[in-house]
């Protein structure tokens, strides 16, 4: 058999997967982990690996459309792997774990394929910073999990952000005029001045992740369009009375928010359909019991069966 009847029969002799395991019968997935050793699990059962210096295979590069690049223990992968075009349905790209932050900082034109539109960085919280002049213009979402910094040249089509911005990443989000989902994992502005410097943008999902600026939640009547509402970490935060002017928000979960002394709220908000709380001890979730029954998409409260016999 030569090389090239056997890549074509790829799909029927197995792949390896991420979690150290093999497939012999499963046809090839979507999703793929990029790494330099298969010694060690990388993953799960249902993504496959693949080599950093693996040569081209045409049926399984047409079968990844999910692709995760990630470091061994102790080997960090310093910069983005060439040649990630051969990939030609690759649509999402994550970065991580084990990625050092020059492969953000050292990354060229071309590297990132213009096929993806879903693009996330691992760095273990550590800082990057996007080369002056890159742009990627079909990425549409884009999550990292350490400060970033880029200019709105970089993402001009971002619709969905995850993100701790920097000073200027910040000013770059607020002139991108497709942002409908914002994450900010650290807050930079107390209320009402966040609101008021996003209340522009179209902005349905909102998450406010983490910092000591927000006491209350003034100005957010600014956003009449949002639907979901993520408050998570807000160790200061006493007040969400604000959000009765919400008249559209659906969603609304509160992660790790200690303080709050106004917690019925939440059941004035006329169009809210879920509502969750976790890690929120003191606040008087109790005296909403019933409220959480209808409204929790976690509760395991269920009405008891009526028997038909």
């Amino acid at each position: 058999m030569t090389p090239q009847d056997a890549h074509a029969t790829s799909g029927q002799r197995g792949w390896l997967a991420a979690d150290g395991t093999r497939d012999e019968t499963s046809p090839l997935p979507e999703e793929w982990v990029m790494a330099a050793s298969e010694a060690t699990p990388l993953g799960q059962a249902i993504e496959a690996f693949i080599a950093l210096d693996a040569p081209p295979d045409e049926e399984r590069d047409a079968a990844v459309r999910s692709l995760r690049v990630r470091g061994d223990i102790g080997a960090y992968v310093t910069e983005v792997p060439r040649h990630l075009d051969r990939f030609p349905n690759l649509t999402e790209l994550s970065l991580g774990a084990g990625v050092a932050p020059t492969i953000v900082s050292t990354m060229t034109d071309g590297a990132i394929p213009d096929t993806v539109t879903t693009l996330e960085v691992w760095t273990g919280g550590a800082p990057t910073r996007w080369p002056r002049g890159m742009v990627l213009p079909s990425v549409r979402r884009l999550q990292t999990d350490g400060p970033t910094t880029f200019t709105a040249q970089t993402f001009p089509n971002l619709e969905h952000a995850h993100l701790a911005p920097t000073k200027t990443s910040f000013e770059a989000l607020l002139a991108l005029p497709r942002l409908a989902a914002l994450q900010l994992r650290t807050v930079p502005h107390p209320a009402p001045e966040i609101f008021e410097k996003i209340a522009h943008l179209p902005l349905v999902d909102l998450g406010l992740l983490g910092g000591r600026k927000i006491t209350d939640l003034r100005g957010i009547e600014l956003l009449p369009g949002l639907r979901r509402l993520r408050l998570q970490s807000l160790p200061v935060l006493t007040s969400i009375a604000a959000l009765e002017g919400l008249e559209h928000l659906e969603e609304l979960l509160i992660l790790y928010c200690s303080r709050i002394e106004d917690i019925e709220t939440v059941t004035k908000i006329p169009s809210l359909g879920r509502f969750d709380a976790y890690g929120c001890t003191g606040i008087g979730l109790e005296a909403l019991e019933s409220f959480l029954d209808e409204h929790s998409a976690h509760r395991t409260h269920r009405r008891p069966e009526t028997s038909t016999a």
